[in-house]
């Protein structure tokens, strides 16, 4: 997923209030890791505005498509954002993370945590977008699917809350891996495996 993909998951969760941000993001610097299923690369890139005002991001991809971990990807945040005051950004300065949320561990964390209450497995079978993708934001959030790496910025004075979500593809329950909790029945559960994702950063309070 590259920087225009950012750019479109930003306009489509949060609408005309990033209309101004300029077409042509700025990428200041890319950091290159080796995971062990793969090559992740975390991209800084800033939007200027309209008002010359400017928004700075984190972008996290797999350069080949392949699979991420959650893990790893706390390891590699955090000698980013230790690394960030060489390229003349302050780690306070960053508005948001974007992503695709497919990391396999994250996966079963939110398959768990939906299939753990009957309410929420019957809100995932609706077909709307208006009110799936809400649900889906609310259990990333809720399930923890990214604690390591808010623990990561947490040393820095910040937090991490997921924003919204776009484009999410759902599986089986059985397909995750995740273990189905006891006395529950996941035998015809979809749960999200796939989806555009902006984490936004801020202030710990």
């Amino acid at each position: 997923m590259r920087p225009l993909a950012t750019l479109l998951i930003i306009s489509a969760i949060f609408g005309a209030s990033f209309g101004a941000l300029a077409d042509e993001p700025e990428i200041q610097k890319t950091w290159k890791f080796q995971g062990k299923q793969g090559a992740v690369e975390i991209e800084l890139t800033r939007f200027a505005d309209s008002d010359g005002k400017k928004a700075t991001s984190l972008h996290i991809y797999s350069p080949n498509g392949g699979p991420r971990s959650v893990t790893e990807e706390a390891e590699f945040l955090a000698k980013v954002l230790d690394d960030l005051p060489s390229t003349g950004v302050n780690a306070q300065s960053l508005d948001w993370i974007s992503l695709r949320f497919n990391e396999p561990e994250a996966v079963r964390k939110v398959a768990v945590y939906a299939a753990s209450s009957k309410q929420r497995r019957g809100a995932l079978k609706t077909k709307s977008v208006s009110v799936a993708y809400p649900l889906v934001t609310s259990f990333l959030n809720e399930s923890g699917a990214y604690k390591e790496w808010d623990r990561v910025f947490r040393s820095h004075g910040l937090t991490l809350k997921v924003a919204g979500v776009e484009e999410v593809i759902m599986e089986p329950f059985s397909q995750t891996g995740a273990s189905c909790p006891q006395a529950t029945d996941c035998s015809n559960l979809l749960v999200p495996k796939d989806a555009l994702v902006q984490i936004n950063v801020v202030p710990v309070k």
